[in-house]
């Protein structure tokens, strides 16, 4: 009889290490489950930080399907999308040439551009590139803009830049002409 209680305590004590065993397993598993899901929750919260997740947007829930052609045409290779710490702003280019509005390479009227932007988002800031423009266009355009309160800047093309470098170096080789 005292065999069979021996190898009745053993099986007991057998069993009751299996079962520490599953237990630390188990405890184990949850630690790394957890583990895993807080560095997966911090990872998703960075990249929302940073913009690179979708669905992090403004909170209004306009996915932008119900745009009108307007919005979709301004979708063009001349936004620019910058991020700032709140808003992410969307840039549209408005060139002004003598005394004419090109929008997206078309020549626009001025009724046209602001039917257009009226029809945007109030993140889209309009940059206004000055290309020869009269002062009653460049003044129509601003007054026309600060009316509809929408943000803008004005730019200068690149052209003139280059071209008062090049007026620069020719006095320059004047002024060497004059040393000789």
């Amino acid at each position: 009889m005292s065999i069979e209680k021996d190898v009745e305590k053993k099986y007991i004590d057998d069993l009751e290490r299996q079962n520490k065993k599953l237990k630390k397993k188990k405890k184990k598993r949850l630690l790394l489950l957890l583990l895993i899901l807080l560095l997966l929750g911090s990872l998703g919260l960075m990249l929302g930080l940073m913009g690179l997740l979708p669905g992090m947007g403004d909170g209004d829930g306009d996915d932008g399907s119900a745009s009108s052609s307007a919005n979709s045409s301004s979708a063009s290779s001349s936004q620019a999308e910058t991020t700032s710490s709140a808003i992410d702003y969307v840039y549209d280019d408005v060139k002004v040439s003598g005394s004419t509005y090109i929008y997206q390479g078309q020549v626009k009227t001025l009724e046209e551009i602001k039917t257009i932007i009226s029809n945007m988002k109030d993140n889209v800031v309009i940059r206004i590139t000055d290309d020869n423009a009269t002062k009653n266009a460049m003044d129509n355009l601003t007054n026309m803009l600060s009316d509809s309160k929408r943000t803008y800047n004005l730019t200068n093309p690149a052209s003139s830049d280059s071209s008062s470098a090049s007026d620069s170096s020719s006095s320059q080789e004047d002024q060497s002409s004059e040393k000789d």
